[in-house]
């Protein structure tokens, strides 16, 4: 597979007539250019319906005790949102935490230190269902600015944030019942098979289709709290599924893993957000960011081995 480079953004918004962009070049030297257009999904909508499974998985271990599992429903416990459970990971101080996107878990930087994160999100809380319970409490979260490239430092734009687990023995690190949560991780790369588990479409596969060239920007609105606007990332990267969609809203915070030809499995990212794309699967891209700043930057190492 040659590798591809993915228009930049400021052209992607564009739809470009036929004329134009049969002028454009399809090849830089072995590198071959793919001009896809496409709207991003803001972010801040209420979460779409889960496909044909609950939005959440209680897993049972050889003993025959339930944990809830990552890759499931989580929110703030004051607001009807619906996003997920990326994975657990472990602080400088040794605590046992959550790990999930700034909008979802942070409510985008706005989420108060010790707010409640509940488990299912408010959103999926259902008659009859699994009852609410506190899975933790808001601990941190990473720098999340609106603006133009020209007045902000786009590097530093990481949509995650982490928080406390209330009860480490409620919480299981696998990833539903699919797989555990890896403690390797490696780079997020064109071209790279990829896995997640997530609140709304489950385990899906796909595959990196390319880092998107230069800042890109995502529409977020938290309209409690009054944020909105357009919030840039570099890098950011897009994830076309196989079949299908690769990931949808209230899936934002799923990590996304990577199997390599030994059968060891990497964290490579985690999801943040999606754009239409009527050349993918299902219609959507998924965006992603890379695993390897988000831990840098909150100090944390991923978990697994818990309550398998």
């Amino acid at each position: 597979m040659k590798p591809e480079m993915k228009l930049s953004s400021s052209l992607s918004e564009q739809h470009l007539p036929q004329k134009s962009s049969s002028s454009l070049p399809t090849q830089i030297d072995n590198l071959r250019i793919r001009y896809r257009q496409g709207v991003q999904n803001p972010i801040g909508h209420e979460p779409a319906v889960p496909f044909g499974a609950p939005p959440f998985a209680v897993r049972q271990n050889a003993q025959g005790n339930n944990f809830y599992s990552c890759g499931s429903s989580i929110s703030v416990g004051n607001n009807r949102e619906g996003g997920t459970l990326g994975c657990l990971v472990r602080n400088a101080q040794g605590e046992l935490c959550g790990l999930s996107n700034n909008h979802v878990s942070g409510s985008c930087s706005y989420a108060p230190v010790g707010l409640p994160i509940v488990a299912p999100g408010i959103v999926d809380v259902v008659a009859n269902g699994l009852p609410p319970f506190t899975l933790g409490f808001h601990s941190a979260a990473l720098t999340l600015v609106a603006g133009a490239p020209d007045n902000i430092q786009v590097s530093d734009n990481l949509d995650a944030a982490i928080f406390k687990i209330h009860t480490p023995g409620a919480i299981t690190s696998f990833q539903r019942t699919f797989y555990d949560t890896p403690v390797q991780t490696m780079p997020l790369a064109a071209g790279m098979l990829v896995e997640k588990v997530g609140r709304t479409t489950g385990q899906t596969v796909g595959s990196v289709v390319s880092q998107i060239y230069g800042p890109f920007p995502i529409p977020y609105a938290c309209h409690m709290y009054g944020f909105s606007g357009p919030v840039y990332f570099d890098p950011i990267f897009s994830i076309s599924g196989q079949a299908d969609l690769f990931s949808d809203n209230g899936d934002s915070g799923s990590l996304i893993t990577h199997v390599d030809a030994a059968g060891e499995r990497f964290a490579v990212g985690i999801v943040v957000g999606g754009m239409t794309d009527g050349s993918a699967p299902g219609g959507k891209v998924t965006l992603a960011l890379p695993i390897e700043p988000i831990l840098q930057q909150l100090n944390v190492q991923l978990v697994g081995g818990h309550n398998v």
